[in-house]
Formats: C-alpha cells, sequence, structure tokens
C-alpha cells in the first residue's frame, strides 16, 4: 500500500515538496526505514469517501443537487485535506524527527526540510484528494436518490 501512495504522490508532485520530504516519507531518510505514504494515502481516501457518501446519501435533498453544492463539498474535501497533510508532516517537522545518521559520523543530521516543503505537501495531498472525490463521486452516484445528476 505504501509504495501505492508513495508512487502517486512522488510521481505527480515530488519537485513541489521537496526530495528531501519525499525521501522521509518513503522511509529513506528515518532510522526504522517506515514509509509514512501509506497513512496519508489512506487518510486522503477516507476523507474523500466520508465526503462523497455525505454528499450522495446523507445530504441527499432537491435543494443540494446542484452542482454549487457539490463544490461546496468538493472543496471542503480539498480543505479538510489540506490540514490533514500539512498537519501531518508538520507535526514530525517540529518534534525534530526529520532527521537522518550522517554517513561518516552516524550522527543524526536533520534533513533540509523547512516549513514550505510542509505546507507544500499539503496542498498535494489536498490536490491529490479533488481527484479521487471526483472518482469516488461518478462511482456512487448513482445509487443516490436526489444529487444523481450532480456533477454532471
Amino acid at each position: 500500500m505504501g509504495e501505492f501512495f508513495g508512487s502517486i504522490y512522488c510521481a505527480l508532485f515530488e519537485d513541489f515538496f521537496g526530495l528531501d520530504l519525499a525521501d522521509y516519507m518513503w522511509g529513506n531518510a528515518t532510522p526504522d526505514g517506515s514509509n509514512l505514504f501509506i497513512g496519508i494515502g489512506l487518510w486522503m481516501f477516507g476523507v474523500s469517501l466520508l465526503m462523497a457518501v455525505l454528499y450522495y446519501y446523507v445530504i441527499d435533498k432537491p435543494r443540494w443537487a446542484n452542482i454549487w453544492a457539490w463544490l461546496v463539498f468538493m472543496l471542503a474535501n480539498f480543505v479538510l485535506n489540506f490540514i490533514i497533510g500539512w498537519q501531518w508532516v508538520l507535526t514530525d517537522y517540529y518534534a525534530g524527527d526529520m532527521a537522518a545518521p550522517d554517513p561518516v559520523t552516524q550522527q543524526m543530521v536533520a534533513l533540509p526540510i523547512d516549513f514550505s516543503d510542509c505546507l507544500c505537501f499539503g496542498v498535494t495531498n489536498a490536490i491529490l484528494s479533488l481527484v479521487v472525490f471526483f472518482i469516488f463521486s461518478l462511482i456512487i452516484k448513482w445509487r443516490s436518490t436526489n444529487c444523481w445528476q450532480v456533477p454532471f
């Protein structure tokens, strides 16, 4: 799973949020080598699915069966996933966990990751969540009572 999510994040946006942060998320720069993409990817999928289910099955009212209401849910999905992605890596950044052993001295040295890289990762997570929300919308909209025509 970590390989799947990591390849999606890095294939499209690795240059945007930085190679050093990508190495850290892959687990290449951590002592335990754990892949952090699996957690953030599952949260992104879960929140996007939850927002789509809320729109199509919980809020399913004729008044909300228009593109503007759907865009509100898409925007809420965007904001939630931005905050989750940004805070996910920012917590490690502030905790000082973004460090790797120096190959020569074997001392832990901070990776050259800064606040803007964490912010860019949040934007990356939010952009990918838009795509996932759209795909979930196409998959689950057919069983909706009132909103089945949205977004098309």
